[in-house]
């Protein structure tokens, strides 16, 4: 009986995970007071993605380009209200003058299930006229994001020199 109990309960949790909704949502015309309630997620998350890629990732930067405006935060919210994970993007404009969004940061909770929401960003950026979206990630995302129509275009290669 113990056990049926056990499987019953995974089950139900499997279930509430499934029935979980997550969504995108642009914060460029957001007050400050909007996005207080994601702050202590947000902060966590960022921090989190900081001491990962303590090398690549700048929380004062990030912060500086939100704020001008020269990048825009994205949130992702799971069942509308809880915060999830953020994602950046920036717009730039390659040398022949075509418009590009960059999806540079995505970090949270979520993973690989956060690749249908590639879709809102795309909404974006064909408003804002872009021509391509570019991103950044690991090889394990190339899969799902294959299914979207993204294809591999450059991968950069690291090596630590040692003194």
């Amino acid at each position: 009986m113990f056990g049926v109990r056990k499987k019953i309960k995974k089950a139900k949790i499997i279930m509430k995970e499934h029935q979980d909704v997550y969504s995108a949502h642009l914060t460029q015309h957001w007050s400050w007071e909007k996005i207080a309630p994601y702050q202590e997620g947000l902060n966590a998350a960022l921090k989190k993605y900081a001491q990962r890629f303590p090398d690549d990732v700048c929380l004062e930067k990030i912060a500086e380009e939100i704020a001008t405006g020269q990048a825009q935060l994205w949130l992702v919210l799971k069942n509308k209200i809880q915060f999830s994970a953020f994602a950046i993007t920036k717009v730039e404009s390659t040398h022949t003058g075509k418009k590009c969004v960059i999806l540079s940061d995505l970090a949270g909770e979520g993973g690989l299930k956060l690749v249908k929401l590639i879709d809102e960003v795309e909404k974006w950026a064909r408003t804002i006229k872009a021509e391509e979206i570019h991103m950044f990630g690991r090889t394990g995302w190339a899969k799902r994001l294959a299914h979207h129509g993204y294809s591999r275009n450059l991968i950069q290669y690291r090596k630590v020199l040692g003194p």
